[in-house]
């Protein structure tokens, strides 16, 4: 047996494993109408809250397995030990295609919004985290080990007690690739077509598209570009 087709099996074994639990979350999150359908293909190696959370997925009549969590992997993951993670307590919306890689972390916030946009990639053990509001356009990819956040997690006052490092939303524009081990924090806006460097962190606002980014903090190092995938 050759290794591509030892990986078509492994890969059916994963998606029946899955089969149990992504039926109660199609039936837990989703109208009847949509759930039918099995959008929601979720790995048996994930974890799961959507204690006061809710979920929109903006397709009338979905296909199955539009929306999968867990599976995805790459050179530095492992399917067998990564455990995929979901703590959604305001609203996850899903505008279409999505995939969301093995060992990744999602949390919500109440009274938050997290919005992934169509053709969403978020690679293997990246990190989102959403106490405000944090908006993916459509073709977004991401590497391994990326982190978003619209948050410090802590919070800083001065001298009259007032807090200074409030959260601030995060806007991805429609088109954007980010390379391994970005860091983008609370306040930053992306213009479409954006490729962040690998070990980035922009700062601010880059309202210029088709540009490389990269750096600490980003800069722009090349234009007129854009990831041959868009």
């Amino acid at each position: 047996m050759t290794q591509r087709h030892r990986d078509k099996r492994l890969k059916a074994w994963r998606y029946l494993l899955a089969f149990p639990r992504s039926i109660w979350w199609n039936f837990r999150l989703l109208p009847l109408r949509q759930a039918v359908r099995m959008p929601l293909l979720v790995s048996h190696r994930t974890c799961m809250s959507f204690s006061h959370g809710s979920l929109r997925l903006d397709a009338v009549r979905p296909k199955v397995g539009l929306v999968k969590i867990g599976f995805a992997t790459s050179q530095c993951s492992d399917f067998r030990h990564d455990r995929t993670r979901l703590d959604v307590h305001g609203l996850l919306h899903v505008a279409g295609y999505c995939a969301i890689g093995a060992g990744c972390s999602i949390e919500v916030s109440e009274n938050a919004t997290l919005t992934l946009g169509d053709d969403f990639h978020l690679g293997p053990r990246s990190l989102v985290i959403c106490h405000r509001q944090i908006t993916f356009g459509t073709h977004t990819l991401t590497s391994w080990n990326c982190s978003f956040m619209d948050t410090d997690q802590h919070e800083l006052v001065d001298d009259g007690g007032r807090c200074v490092n409030a959260d601030r939303p995060v806007g991805v524009g429609d088109g954007c690739w980010f390379g391994c081990h970005s860091i983008v924090t609370k306040g930053v806006v992306l213009a479409p077509r954006t490729t962040v460097g690998a070990a980035s962190h922009p700062v601010g606002c880059y309202d210029e598209p088709d540009t490389v980014i990269a750096g600490n903090p980003a800069k722009v190092v090349r234009r007129g570009v854009h990831w041959s995938g868009r």
